[in-house]
Formats: C-alpha cells, structure tokens, sequence
C-alpha cells in the first residue's frame, strides 16, 4: 500500500513540476492561420492572410497593443466644435487618399506603438500632424510630435484611454515634439524627463469634432483632412497582410485606434494608418469594409491653426514681432531662395526684374511663355483646333487636364477621360466602374445592373437583384446568401438558432473559440497542477519523514 501511495505521489510532482515549467503553445499558431485562410476563401472575403509581426505574438502580447478603452469618448468630454462639413454623398469624390492628395502626399510616417496600449495617443498625434501639414498648406512639412509626452505628462495609461480627453488635452496642454521627450514605450517615465526648452515647442490644436457615424458624415469630414477614430479587434485581424478587411473568423480581443486616411466608395472600404509598424498589413496601413468592426463608432477631426506661424515654417509673422513677410506661404521667408513664382521668396523688400508680371494673369514672365498675352500661361486649359499654345507646354492643341501623358480625345488624342490620370490608352483594368485602359470595352464584372452600388469585383454575388450585396443583413429562412458570405440560411453564422440553420465550422466567425479555449484549458489546467504541486510535496514529505520515524522507533 505504502509503495503505489508513494508511486502516486511522484508520479503527482512530476505532472505538476512538467505544468510548472510547460511553456504552453509555441506562437505563431499554425492552426489559427489555416482556420482563417479557409474562412476567407468560404466567406468570399476580399483580403489576404498571413503570418505578420503581430501574428507571431501570443495572445497576451498582442491585447497588451490594444489600448482603446471600452467606455465611449462621448460620455467622457464634450468636444470643443461641434460644427463639421454637412456634404451630400453625391458631392463626395469617389476616392479619397490623403497619402496622394493634388499629389502630394499629407500623412506622416507609420510608427510602431510597441507593448504600450498607447493606440490612443498615436492616433491623436497621428491626426494633429496631418492637420498642421494641411493648415501650413505644406505636404512637405513632417512635423514629428511627442507621444510619450501625452502618457507622462497626460492623463492617459499604458493600459488605455479615450480619444475624447486625448483631443482635450492636446487644446488646453499641448504636446511637444518628439525629440524633447522620445517614446519610451511605458507609462512609468517622468514628465520631469521632458527637455528643458519645451514650453517654446509647445504645439496646441485649434478645435475638434465629433463626427457623426455615418458614412456619408465620415466621408464628408475625411474632406478636411485625416481623422482620428475606432474599431473592435478580433483575433483575424492580427493576420491581416493586405485587401478589403472584414471581420470573419475569431474572437473580440479589444478596442484600438488608429487613423483615417481615406475612402473607396467602389471598394466600399476605409483607408486607414495603423500604429504597430511597418511589419503588419500593407506597410502599416489597412483598408476595412464600410460597417465592419465597429469601425468608426468615434471619429474626431482634428483643427489646428498657429496665429503666429501660419505656414509653418519657422519664422513668425509681423503681428507676432517675426519678420515672415509671407505666413501663408512656406517657400517664402527671410533667407529663403528666390525662386521663379513673382514672390518676394527672402522678404529683403525687392522682386527680381524676370519675376514680373506684365500682362496681370498671376504667372511671372519667368514662367510664362507669352508675359503680354493673359490668356496664355501654365495655368490656362489648351482650347484644341485653334493653334494656339494656350497652356505654353509648347505643343499647340495637346490638351491634358490630367497630365497622365495621353491628350484629350477632343484635341485628337485617345484619352477617354483626361479628369482621371488612371485612366488612359495601356492603363492595368482595375475595380473602379471605368473603362480604365480606353478600349471602349467596360468588363462585365465592374458595371452595377441593380444600382445597389456594389460592382461585381468589389463583391456583388448577385448583380440582378439590389437587395444582395457584401454586408447586407442576412434574411433567415429565405435560402438566399443575402450578404454575398457564400453561405444561405442553412450555414450562415447570421441564422444561428433558426429553424434551417445547421452548424458548421465553415458558417461560424467564431471559429476562434476552439483554439482559444484549447489555450485557455491548457493554461486553466497548468494552473490547476501548480495550485496542488506544494500540497502534494507536503503530503510525500510528510509520509515520507512518517516512516522514516517509525522505522527509528523499531528495536534493532
């Protein structure tokens, strides 16, 4: 009896020693990308996964870069401007990118948050930076503002924030650039770290707004420039390499933010910049179906003005005691470089000779080819058939609104649209409802029959009837895939405990669970086995000692 009461208990510590010093599953998690990949290709999905830096993380590493916390902005601060652009959705452009906006491009580089749930503050700055590029009026003004400045000097925590008290406090307090207080990825550094000139760097917004959760309000506002909003993360958006993202297999892990960037109506899909590096998504940046994911659920759009450095270039205005005799213009400044635009460029008080303006149509002889003629210069739109070079491109009659090299098909030329610089003769067919290569053939995949807005390669399963489209709501028990998943009642996750519903591991979004309980009972029982390891050394040892004791007490 004594000897398998002693074989039990050894066998007992070494199960609960193995528990102790089990690692648990090794990550990445093979499984969870093979469950996702099958998903994708079941629901139809519209974008790609793979392994990426998050990914490779376990499951506590990536919550820990989840930061948004789950009360809403709304309930914490009133925002400090409540007015914001009311457009109708018919005067919204089609797209809207402002990483390629007139050209240029007006959203700062991708940053990486790191194991700080700071999501929040990066978003915010993220925001701001844009928003002063666009109020200077200046694409190529990166400023490169303080986020650890807003978690040791902030309210805000490693552990999360609100977008709302984050936009209040960069109005009333401000923050700095990032080399007077470099992140440090924690929210344990002082403020007192801070450089000792940061008052004079000090940068405040203006204002800034709620945005209604709408599309159209969205959009409308995206107008202004990028925004600052929301999302819910499931476990599949950790894998996210590139496409349309739409929430399709695992589980709700947390709130984050990020910023917006832009829109595709055709796509029907958010364009927006991340905070967890280049080494995730399309280099940091990730474009997400219309609706999905909470996405949007707080937006705020940023304002920010300086009265006494209005373009941003370093040198105050008059009113301010600077000597900036142009603060709406960044080129122009003292020391700048005189260049050819009938500016004072330096502000020494004199215009070089060749910058005149003779004729008055606001183009210097130096850029204009005729200076006595106001109706010929760069700026002017080529009138075809006349001869003239009214555009001074020097070719008479090459009209080219869209400078994509190809001329207007009224000047003789074969471009088909000359408002749109993806279009012209040899362009690559792409998803946008156009004739994009101008072979006058329009591919039967990218025309809308029932004018439901979706086209056929942005997703439309049924082009014939309006009420089937990516993301409309599933209609139970009429055996039609209404939300173009590749699944009708029968297995459609949207059903689930309706009488045709039937379950199946391809319908549910769910299929999360599996892998996350596995993980969670394998940590529950390895808990579990470290609770009773100290009791069950005490009880061997106890038995042990017992009957070494009643061995010394037997007569020899």
């Amino acid at each position: 009896m004594q000897t398998r009461r002693l074989g039990f208990l050894w066998l007992l510590l070494a199960f609960s020693c193995l528990h102790l010093l089990w690692p648990g599953p090794a990550w990445p998690d093979r499984g969870e990308l093979r469950s996702i990949e099958q998903s994708i290709q079941q629901r139809r999905a519209r974008w790609r996964a793979g392994e990426t830096t998050m990914s490779r993380l376990s499951p506590e590493e990536r919550r820990v870069r989840l930061g948004l916390t789950r009360v809403r902005s709304r309930a914490a601060v009133t925002a400090s401007d409540s007015e914001i652009p009311q457009v109708g959705a018919e005067d919204l452009p089609t797209r809207i990118d402002w990483r390629h906006h007139g050209g240029e491009n007006w959203v700062t580089p991708v940053k990486d948050q790191g194991a700080c749930g700071s999501c929040w503050a990066f978003a915010a700055i993220a925001a701001m930076e844009s928003a002063m590029a666009i109020s200077a009026s200046n694409p190529t003004l990166r400023a490169d503002l303080s986020e650890q400045f807003l978690l040791s000097c902030g309210p805000g925590t490693c552990a999360g924030y609100w977008l709302g008290p984050t936009l209040a406090f960069l109005q009333s307090t401000g923050t700095v650039y990032e080399n007077c207080l470099p992140y440090a990825e924690t929210d344990t550094l002082p403020c007192s770290d801070r450089c000792r000139t940061w008052q004079q760097g000090l940068k405040k917004i203006a204002s800034w707004s709620y945005v209604p959760n709408t599309v159209t309000a969205i959009r409308a506002a995206l107008n202004e420039g990028p925004l600052a909003t929301t999302l819910d993360v499931y476990t599949d958006f950790f894998y996210y390499t590139g496409g349309v993202y739409e929430h399709i297999w695992g589980d709700w892990v947390g709130g984050h933010a990020v910023l917006l960037v832009g829109c595709d109506e055709i796509e029907h899909a958010w364009i927006a910049k991340n905070s967890w590096g280049t080494g995730w998504g399309e280099e940091g940046y990730f474009q997400i179906r219309w609706g999905d994911s909470a996405f949007g659920d707080d937006t705020v759009l940023v304002r920010y003005a300086d009265p006494c450095d209005g373009d941003a270039d370093g040198y105050a205005n008059p009113g301010c005691g600077g000597s900036d005799c142009d603060d709406s213009d960044y080129r122009v400044h003292p020391g700048a470089a005189e260049i050819c635009d009938g500016k004072d460029s330096n502000c020494d008080g004199f215009v070089p000779s060749n910058e005149a303006d003779r004729d008055r149509d606001g183009w210097p002889a130096c850029n204009d080819c005729n200076d006595l003629r106001s109706d010929i210069n760069p700026g002017r739109v080529e009138i075809c058939g006349n001869g003239v070079d009214e555009d001074c491109s020097g070719t008479p009659d090459d009209r080219d609104d869209d400078k994509d090299g190809f001329v207007n098909s009224a000047c003789g030329g074969n471009d088909c649209n000359d408002q749109d610089e993806r279009i012209h003769p040899g362009a690559q067919e792409i998803c946008d409802g156009e004739d994009s290569d101008c072979d006058g053939i329009l591919p039967s995949n990218e025309r809308d029959l029932d004018g439901d807005t979706w086209l056929g390669c942005a997703g439309d399963c049924n082009d014939k009837n309006p009420l089937l489209y990516p993301g409309a709501v599933e209609v139970c028990q009429n055996r039609i895939d209404d939300d173009c998943d590749g699944n009708a009642d029968e297995t459609d996750a949207d059903c689930a405990g309706t009488a045709d519903w039937t379950a199946s591991p391809q319908a549910s979004a769910s299929q999360g669970e599996t892998l996350t309980n596995a993980h969670s009972a394998s940590r529950i029982s390895g808990s579990i086995a470290a609770f009773l390891a100290p009791f069950a050394v005490a009880f061997f040892l106890r038995g042990f000692y017992a009957r070494r004791t009643v061995k010394s007490r037997i007569p020899r």
